[in-house]
């Protein structure tokens, strides 16, 4: 039987307030022009923070989620941020709470235009995927 990756007494679909991780696994990134380098699977290795709704790695401001909720046992995180100049990206993460199963997915576009306006032009893919263990005790 496989133990929770955070226990919660009060409420079993309730994030906590603050909690921090270790994550492992293997990287992706596809790019519009993929290389052979850029096709290869390598290792990750971060720490991420769950906090007030918000999942952030705390090696990168470009790899955080929010609007986070923990339903039916695993913690879905979305974002959808635009810079000033001309990148968009769709962000999307999810913890299993019973396993630590890690995925995340992130599609960035470029744009001619400023505020990601104008015609599309190349992006890419960046796919996380592994497993998380808690490093600190959850507070609720």
């Amino acid at each position: 039987m496989l133990a929770c990756l955070w226990s919660v007494s009060a409420a079993a679909d309730e994030l906590p307030k603050n909690l921090l991780l270790k994550c492992e696994g293997k990287l992706t990134i596809l790019l519009s022009k993929p290389t052979i380098d850029s096709l290869t699977p390598r290792k990750f290795e971060t720490t991420l923070r769950l906090k007030n709704g918000e999942l952030a790695d705390t090696d990168s401001m470009f790899l955080n989620t929010g609007n986070c909720e923990l339903t039916n046992g695993v913690v879905f995180c979305t974002g959808n941020p635009v810079d000033n100049g001309s990148e968009s990206r769709e962000i999307k993460s999810h913890i299993n709470r019973e396993t630590g199963e890690y995925n995340f997915f992130m599609e960035t576009t470029n744009h001619t235009g400023r505020n990601a306006t104008g015609k599309k032009t190349e992006g890419m893919k960046y796919v996380r995927t592994g497993i998380c263990r808690p490093i600190s005790k959850p507070i609720f």
